[in-house]
């Protein structure tokens, strides 16, 4: 007998529940109940009871802290045995994405609220295209504001816009958990709220840049009245929009034409090139590779805006957590018109693209040179003149 994937799922959804009540276990969750009741069985089964967890708030406050590998029983083979469903009491990303395979969470459903209401005020605006864009930039480039510079973007997006509740909406009071001496600090990598632990600030879970509880040795000094993002919103929205943002600089950089969420975010980038072929990015930052393929379905990609070639884009920092995941991924991978790729490899073939459209343009000009040159001209100087800008920026 094992612990299997579904079992994990509901118990994941009953944790994301009790962590929306800051860890309050009474009344236990019903699905973390139902969860428990299953682990227990599968100990009961294996005629192993004297090793079950005795209770729900000891399997929530010390089985869920620890590696699956020291639970004492199998559990599903799509699970590394080293992640754990809680990191200091909040719920992991693998947790995360588990509760969202079992028909979404209370994280899921925050987000998704507040991207209606965005999507149909924008809709209602002859500019909401490049105001839907505006408002998801400022909150990957914004995951901690002081109520000033709150304040301050509530009239930037309140004026003609309307959108100022629903910015307000994003964030919460930085709860007083996160305070180290008196203060509020920053990672330096990913700039989120940074954790605390043992009277010294450590690295965000979710930051992937170091692992979940190694000590800052740099962190940045934020104010007394900070707001962070809310879970729903830094989860779905902040951290896959990170390398969102980083891929779209670096294929402006490029001399590309990009866009940013089209047609208010069908799929993320949509890159036009010189020779008019399209392709479609849409970024996905998920923890575990399988439960990536199980929500993705069977159709990965919206086909509008119309594209030629589409890419499901994984952020590098998964290669270096996870060296095999794009393998493991692509074992099951069954979409033809639809590629994985990590976002460097997606930069090189772009690059690459670019490189073969000059070689194009040039081979087919009369004497050599002509058109083509003067095209391979205009993309290098496209490319110089939106690089200058962007350092500008």
């Amino acid at each position: 007998m094992k612990i299997e994937l579904p079992t994990l799922e509901q118990i994941s959804a009953g944790l994301i529940q009790t962590s929306q009540r800051q860890g309050r276990l009474y009344p236990y969750s019903q699905n973390l109940q139902l969860g428990y009741d299953k682990v227990v069985l599968v100990f009961l089964l294996a005629d192993n009871s004297q090793s079950a967890p005795t209770s729900v708030p000891e399997f929530y406050q010390d089985w869920c802290e620890k590696p699956f590998e020291e639970w004492g029983v199998e559990v599903d083979q799509e699970i590394d045995g080293s992640d754990t469903l809680l990191f200091l009491g909040e719920p992991t990303e693998l947790t995360i994405e588990l509760a969202e395979a079992f028909g979404g969470s209370t994280l899921s459903q925050e987000q998704s609220r507040i991207a209606t209401i965005l999507l149909q005020r924008c809709q209602a605006h002859p500019q909401g295209t490049q105001i839907y864009t505006k408002f998801r930039r400022f909150i990957v480039e914004h995951p901690v504001l002081s109520n000033q510079e709150l304040v301050e973007a509530k009239g930037n997006f309140g004026l003609g816009i309307g959108l100022s509740d629903l910015l307000e909406e994003c964030y919460e009071i930085a709860p007083l958990c996160y305070q180290l001496e008196g203060n509020f600090y920053a990672c330096p990598y990913c700039h989120a709220l940074a954790a605390v632990d043992r009277e010294q600030a450590i690295a965000n879970p979710n930051c992937n840049r170091c692992p979940p509880g190694r000590r800052l040795k740099k962190k940045v000094k934020l104010s007394n009245d900070s707001l962070k993002l809310k879970r729903g919103i830094e989860r779905f929205w902040f951290y896959p929009g990170r390398s969102e943002i980083r891929l779209y600089e670096k294929l402006t950089e490029l001399g590309l034409q990009v866009e940013l969420y089209p047609d208010r975010d069908h799929y993320d980038l949509r890159v036009t090139f010189p020779d008019s072929k399209v392709w479609a990015l849409d970024l996905k930052d998920y923890y575990n590779p399988y439960l990536l393929l199980k929500r993705l379905g069977d159709e990965p990609l919206p086909k509008e805006p119309p594209w030629d070639e589409a890419y499901i884009v994984i952020p590098n920092e998964r290669k270096k957590e996870r060296p095999a995941y794009l393998k493991e991924l692509k074992s099951r991978w069954r979409t033809q018109d639809v590629r994985p790729v990590f976002d460097d490899a997606i930069f090189a073939l772009a690059k690459k693209k670019l490189e073969e459209i000059s070689v194009q343009q040039t081979t087919q000009a009369p004497d050599g040179a002509g058109e083509g040159s003067k095209s391979s001209s205009k993309i290098t100087s496209r490319t110089k003149k939106r690089k200058r800008e962007h350092e500008r920026n």
